[in-house]
């Protein structure tokens, strides 16, 4: 038997060297529990073979005792090539052709090893220049440094490269003819076996149309399980943790403790006698939810594999699309692989993440990292603790583990964002490539899909075709206002709600209200006759006399929230709110309490504050709350629970934000006003009036901001667009059930929703291109498009109390005196702290101000900014939050 024992792979933890057969064994064979049996390739070969081949070949070039003393010394001079993935992906190729895989295939499991470590490329490009291309870097690596390592390999173990040839081809290949392959002259200079299938013409040119379909999504597979099942090696291998098959199991929530929830809560709610109304709004909720719950197991038996879930705000949809994912689980017939059935719900905003995972965990009893529910966004420690795990490994080995089974999805709920679930599918980092095989025969709840930007429509329906026929994944679209997004002519998303109508009809909570500046939003109502934008926007409500407005609210004893478009919006809306009625700042109030006592933010309960403002404000004055992404992620919640206990105390607050509070919070208002607005923001913001009945009827009021102070357009407009915009869209759909009286809600949660989709459909929204690029392979471009409009910012950490300060000091600390994981775990603790302010084109001045801010230490973009009362130089405010003194930036986002 050949001896692989002086030819390492990886370090163990006691500094033992592994032999490179034990690990390619190793990757084998957890290949084999990531990808299911019957997966395909473009060709119809097994899917599974070509991944388990790969994986017995993908470090082939490790052989070299150039890698081995690059292993040993980081500081040795290797005498030649030391990089392993251009000959092993070579290689690849050539014993999958010697084992029949035919057509494309052979370039797949090429693909998957060359860029184990990396992320994929544009296919046709790279092929080109890896085979035939006369000049470049890649070239280089692809045929002279190949050319040497293999005569290399030939000339000082050539015993141990058969070895591991005769074993990837079953016999049907062997190590001569290979390196007789790429000893060809004619190699040297180009290699067109590997270039001919996305090749063309008499001097081979790329032609990434010759790829057959499903190409992208077999290597998009083969080089995700690989690179998952080699870094869980690895891990395995050097830290002693066992990484085993148990690990890859994934073990969801029980269904039955929804179950034994409601149970609790109609108990509860039998000793609290509720009114008549809310117990039949809780008797709606639950029939919906045992509907739902029927009809998902007619899902799980149906032959599609997307459904729709369609119901109005407050009619519990988080709970039933809980219920319904979880039943679709129960019923499905999983295969034999053990990584299938794993419950993914995701959602668009982070800011609501947190809310929902936090429901989750008390609903199932879960920790913070176990293995029932993880939750992943970029500011998430996303860990799942290892199974099993010996008493001599390190704590920081296990918490790399740790991290690797989180960011790995490997628990069997996994709760994140549209960005790391479709960046995962388009053109993925290496890192975010370790999701996917967690998504074979999973359930995917697309809570408020009409949030995603509308140029990735296409793109998303083709991800999603993706996720059912390759993964066989099951879909569910959640929402009140479903969009036609994954509604294709051959594939009608099965309903889980067959009839929504009798639960929007049965809330009939609030009318829909418009303000003259909006009517002007209507076609052919503004003053002129004409449908301008501009002509609209003269029509545009000023900030005193909104102010008017929500005073006149708040003299009736009623609570207000005021959503606007932007930042300065809301800011000039606070300030003229403030200037004309001077109610009591609840902002200054908190801002008070976290001053006058010597702790942390956390300590700081909302009780507190609400008991304090009611104690200060005098008789008949109104509360005041000001909230924007200008404030601090944990000052925001600890507002937000303010204002809704004060609203829900029947306290006359006026509550002026941005879009932040308009989906999955949980706040309710006798009156939402809204600046206008794509349809289904306007839905999401109704879903914050009346939401639990506790006032007869509840209203809806959207009005047309004007510009404010040194701006030239309307909120409306800056954030949203001019002309053939959204906003028109929607002006054109209300105005099919506008007559100038109070809408009910039915008419603009259905029929004007309904027809405003209809209208977005006849745009023939979305960037089709974006679909192109997964057709042709083209993984470097998906890999440039991101869900989120990515402006420069400057994350500024803000801390408002000596505790926080003294973290703060303790991170520059660490930092000097070398404590690299205690730094990391502390500038982890301020995440809650920090408040991201972009910078936009040709904004030098805000980039000039905020240098005066101190980085959090060195080399670091980040700044710290103390906000306590005095020390910030006018930089931080307890009503606005974090502001640039004197600045002239434009403030257009959240």
């Amino acid at each position: 038997m050949a001896d692989f024992t002086d030819r390492p792979s990886h370090i163990g933890p006691d500094g033992e060297q592994i032999p490179l057969k034990e690990h390619l064994d190793d990757v084998h064979d957890r290949v084999g529990w990531l990808v299911p049996d019957d997966s395909e390739t473009p060709a119809g070969n097994s899917l599974a073979e070509l991944a388990g081949v790969v994986a017995q070949v993908h470090d082939f070039g490790k052989l070299t005792s150039w890698f081995r003393e690059h292993l040993l010394s980081d500081d040795a001079q290797p005498g030649g090539p030391k990089h392993h993935a251009p000959i092993s992906a070579l290689l690849a190729h050539y014993v999958l052709e010697a084992r029949g895989f035919d057509g494309a295939d052979p370039l797949v499991g090429f693909l998957a090893v060359a860029r184990h470590h990396g992320r994929l490329p544009d296919t046709a490009d790279y092929v080109y220049r890896a085979g035939i291309e006369q000049s470049g870097r890649i070239q280089t690596l692809y045929r002279s440094d190949v050319l040497e390592q293999a005569a290399h390999v030939d000339e000082t173990v050539p015993e141990l490269a058969e070895t591991v040839v005769d074993r990837a081809t079953d016999g049907s290949g062997d190590w001569e003819t290979f390196y007789e392959r790429l000893a060809d002259s004619d190699a040297a200079i180009e290699l067109p076996w590997v270039a001919e299938a996305v090749c063309s013409g008499r001097r081979l040119r790329p032609a990434p149309e010759k790829l057959p379909p499903g190409f992208y999504e077999s290597t998009l597979q083969a080089w995700s399980a690989l690179v998952f099942a080699d870094k869980a090696s690895a891990a395995s291998l050097f830290t002693g943790i066992d990484i085993g098959r148990d690990a890859y199991q994934p073990t969801p929530p029980e269904r039955g403790s929804i179950d034994a929830y409601i149970d609790e809560l109609q108990t509860e709610n039998a000793d609290a006698e509720l009114d008549q109304r809310t117990e039949q709004m809780n008797e709606r909720r639950e029939e919906a939810r045992q509907v739902t719950h029927t009809r998902a197991k007619e899902f799980a038996a149906d032959d599609r594999n997307v459904a729709t879930l369609t119901l109005p705000t407050g009619m519990g949809k988080t709970l039933t699309g809980l219920d319904a994912a979880l039943t679709v689980l129960e019923e499905s017939e999983m295969g034999s692989n053990p990584n299938e059935g794993r419950l993914v719900y995701a959602l668009p905003y982070t800011s609501i993440i947190d809310q929902v995972a936090e429901q989750s965990r008390e609903l199932f009893g879960t920790g913070d990292r176990g293995e029932r529910l993880t939750v992943d966004h970029h500011l998430a420690d996303t860990l799942v603790s290892p199974p099993d795990r010996p008493e001599s490994v390190a704590d920081d080995a296990v918490e790399n583990v740790a991290a690797l089974l989180g960011e790995s999805w490997r628990s069997g709920m996994v709760v994140t964002t549209f960005v790391q679930l479709f960046e995962s599918l388009a053109g993925p980092s290496n890192a975010r490539s370790m999701k996917l095989p967690s998504l074979y025969g999973s359930v995917v709840v697309l809570d408020e899909p009409q949030a995603l930007p509308l140029d990735w429509w296409p793109l998303v329906d083709r991800l999603v075709e993706l996720l059912t026929e390759e993964y066989g994944a099951s879909v569910i679209a959640m929402t009140a206002t479903q969009p036609e997004l994954l509604s294709a002519a051959d594939r009608e998303p099965f309903s889980l709600v067959s009839d929504p109508d009798p639960y929007y009809a049965a809330l009939d909570r609030l009318d829909f209200v418009l303000h003259p500046s909006a009517v002007a939003m209507l076609p052919g109502e503004n003053e002129t006759g004409s449908e301008t934008s501009d002509d609209a926007e003269s029509a545009a409500l000023p900030y005193d006399r909104a102010a008017e407005l929500v005073a006149n609210r708040a003299d009736n004893g009623d609570s207000v929230l005021a959503i606007c478009n932007t930042i300065d919006s809301a800011r000039e809306l606070a300030e003229s709110v403030d200037d004309g009625m001077e109610p009591l700042d609840v902002n200054g109030v908190y801002d008070d309490l976290l001053s006058g006592a010597d702790r942390s933010t956390e300590s700081i309960r909302p009780e507190q504050t609400l008991a304090d403002a009611v104690r200060r404000r005098r008789p008949g004055q109104s509360l005041l709350v000001h909230l924007t992404t200008r404030h601090r992620p944990c000052d925001r919640r600890h507002l937000i629970d303010v204002a809704s206990a004060l609203a829900e105390a029947g306290e006359p607050v006026l509550f002026v934000s941005t879009q932040l509070v308009e989906a999955g919070v949980d706040v309710s208002f006798d009156e939402v006003i809204r600046d206008f607005a794509p349809m289904d923001s306007l839905v999401q913001a109704a879903g914050r009036c009346n939401r639990s009945y506790d006032r007869n009827r509840g209203r809806v009021t959207v009005w047309q901001l004007a510009p404010p102070p040194d701006r030239e357009t309307t909120p409306a407009s800056a954030v949203y667009g001019r002309g053939e915009s959204l906003t028109k869209l929607t002006g054109q759909a209300l105005a099919t059930v506008y007559d100038g009286e109070p809408m009910p809600e039915t008419d603009v949660t259905r029929s004007a929703v309904e027809h405003y989709f209809d209208l977005l459909e006849g745009r023939d929204v979305g960037a089709d291109e974006y679909v192109e690029f997964l057709e042709r392979a083209e993984a470097e471009q998906l890999g440039r498009l991101s869900l989120i409009d990515e402006r420069p910012a400057v994350d500024v950490v803000v801390t408002r109390t000596a505790e926080e300060q003294e973290t703060i000091e303790e991170i520059r600390q660490a930092f000097g005196e070398y404590q690299w994981d205690e730094l990391d775990e502390l500038v982890e603790s301020t995440v809650d702290w920090q408040v991201s302010v972009p910078i936009y084109p040709g904004d030098d001045d805000t980039m000039e101000k905020l240098a005066a801010c101190k980085p959090l230490f060195p080399d670091t973009d980040r700044l710290v900014l103390d906000g306590r009362p005095g020390r910030h130089d006018g930089y931080f405010d307890a009503t606005d939050g974090v502001v640039i003194p004197d600045t002239s930036v434009e403030a257009r986002l959240l």
